[in-house]
Formats: C-alpha cells, sequence, structure tokens
C-alpha cells in the first residue's frame, strides 16, 4: 500500500505544474505566501488540526515548487546539481539526526508541530509520510522538464522513479541496518535525483528519434 500511495503521491506532484501552466510566476508565489505564514505558525505554535493541515502543506509546497521549477534554467545540468547539492545535505541531515526509530501506528495521534513538515497519510500498517521539501522538488522537477517541453509521461518520471526507488529500498531493509544505510534510505531527495537523471535518458531518446 505504500508504494502505491507513494506512486498517486508523485503523480498529483508531477501534474500541478501543468495544472498551472498559464499562471504568472509572481501570481504563483503570491498565492504562496499566506500558506508559509499558516505554515509557520502551526510549526510554532503547534496547531494540531491534522489532517487539515495537510492542504495547507501540500499547497505551499506545490506552489513553490512550480516557482522554483521556473526559476532555474530549463536545462539537464543546473537543475540536477542542485539535486546533488540538496541530496548531501539531506543525507548529511539524516546522519546528523539519528537516532532509535519508534513504531507508529495509523491510529496514533501525529506531533502537533511534526505535522506542519510533512503532508501524511494514515494507513493500515502505519502511515505514508513525505516531507514538504520532497513534494516541492519533485513538482520543480516536472516544471523543469514541461518548460523543456517534456511530455506529461516524462515530466511525472523523476517523482514516481525517486519514490519506487525509496520504497524498493526500505522494504528491502534487514531488521537492523547500519546508520548509514539508514540515513541513505530515508533521503528521497537522493532517489529523485536518480529518477531525475534516468528521466534525462528518456528524453534523450526521445529527441533522438524525432530529430
Amino acid at each position: 500500500m505504500h508504494f502505491f500511495v507513494g506512486v498517486a503521491v508523485a503523480i498529483g506532484c508531477g501534474l500541478a505544474p501543468w495544472a498551472a501552466a498559464r499562471l504568472p510566476t509572481r501570481w504563483i508565489v503570491i498565492a504562496a505566501v499566506p500558506f508559509l505564514v499558516i505554515l509557520v505558525a502551526g510549526l510554532v505554535f503547534g496547531i494540531a488540526i491534522y489532517p487539515f493541515s495537510d492542504v495547507f502543506v501540500a499547497a505551499f509546497a506545490l506552489l513553490v515548487g512550480i516557482a522554483l521549477g521556473r526559476m532555474t534554467p530549463p536545462r539537464f545540468r543546473p537543475f540536477v546539481l542542485l539535486l546533488l547539492i540538496l541530496s548531501v545535505v539531506d543525507v548529511a541531515q539524516n546522519l546528523a539526526f539519528a537516532g532509535p526509530s519508534t513504531p507508529s501506528t495509523a491510529s496514533s495521534a501525529p506531533d502537533p508541530h511534526f505535522i506542519w513538515l510533512n503532508v501524511r497519510f494514515p494507513l493500515q500498517d502505519g502511515h505514508f509520510n513525505i516531507g514538504f521539501a520532497d513534494v516541492i522538488l519533485i513538482a520543480a522537477a516536472a516544471e523543469n522538464l514541461r518548460r523543456r517541453s517534456a511530455t506529461v509521461a516524462l515530466t511525472l518520471l523523476p517523482g514516481v522513479i525517486g519514490i519506487s526507488l525509496g520504497e524498493a529500498l526500505l522494504s528491502a531493509l534487514p531488521s537492523n541496518p547500519p546508520t548509514v544505510v539508514v540515513a541513505i534510505s530515508a533521503s528521497l531527495v537522493l532517489f529523485l535525483t536518480a529518477g531525475y537523471v534516468l528521466t534525462e535518458l528518456a528524453v534523450s531518446q526521445t529527441a533522438s528519434k524525432t530529430a
């Protein structure tokens, strides 16, 4: 179930830039501001309104992701360099904050502060959790590809491949994996980077066939 929810989230994030394709960037940035205010207030004061908090987190992350995708050059190298830098930062912070994990269930109440950093889907065997920064990058990667005249299917690939790789690694982990392995498996940015690189290969193949 985790896998299918993850793929659905990746597809939704990848389709968002197409839905906002005709909106000016300035309006997207302006629209993100009130959501940012709500997120900061919710994070600081621990406003426990889950699952409604997911709506604000997702809206903010998608708007910022679309804006980021438009602000970066519509080329492969600058964006993959950004992803590589963020991958290193993500793995490093996972290592820095590594600690004993506690099992969660779908019925357990989420932390009132933590919910404002994530989009959370309760499942029968736990929950699917994705950080707002990951949502931003999935949407940004899709927007980057859309601006490069990629097809809808290709713009969805980085997120779908990234989440699929991450879920595959998590399911293959032993009961007590090394800390480094846990840090890598928890870094969705790293898998999104791999998905973006693999998508570039597909884009190149498509371009060569139409040339």
